[in-house]
């Protein structure tokens, strides 16, 4: 049965796609998997999604941020600047247990787009936090039919 566009139905306008699963990370700069947005209809818009869970190794302070990369040719990266000036970057999570989303404008944006996080701690004994990051599209060019 296919898909009707609904107001109880909005699972039919919009697409979740993960880009870094589920995984345990030690300060680094993790690269999620790419999305090729012409699979997705083209979609305008997304909302990128990051959430943390618990941490190990007793850190005094953690920073986990999330920004959307773009690329033509789904190898040459570099941040996406929605407005030709700010990078598409979702405000750092310092605390275990959080979440949280940017809403990002994907007009200017190239075919492929990727989650790049970057995790960050102050002490602690080899620390590491749980975290996964996705994109939730909608606005696709070309809408199904009502």
């Amino acid at each position: 049965m296919a898909d009707t566009v609904t107001q109880h139905n909005i699972g039919a306008m919009i697409t979740g796609v993960t880009s870094i699963f589920p995984q345990s990370s030690a300060a680094a700069t993790i690269n999620g998997a790419s999305i090729d947005r012409a699979k997705h209809n083209t979609p305008l818009s997304l909302d990128l999604h990051t959430v943390v869970g618990a941490v190990t190794g007793a850190p005094s302070a953690i920073s986990v941020v999330s920004t959307l990369q773009h690329a033509p040719d789904n190898a040459t990266w570099s941040a996406y600047q929605p407005d030709g000036a700010n990078n598409a970057t979702a405000p750092a999570l310092t605390a275990v247990s959080t979440e949280n989303e940017l809403a990002v404008d994907l007009g200017g944006a190239y075919r492929y787009v990727r989650v790049q996080t970057v995790v960050g701690f102050t002490g602690g004994a080899t620390p590491a936090i749980s975290l996964a990051a996705w994109a939730t599209f909608g606005g696709e060019s070309n809408l199904p039919s009502i």
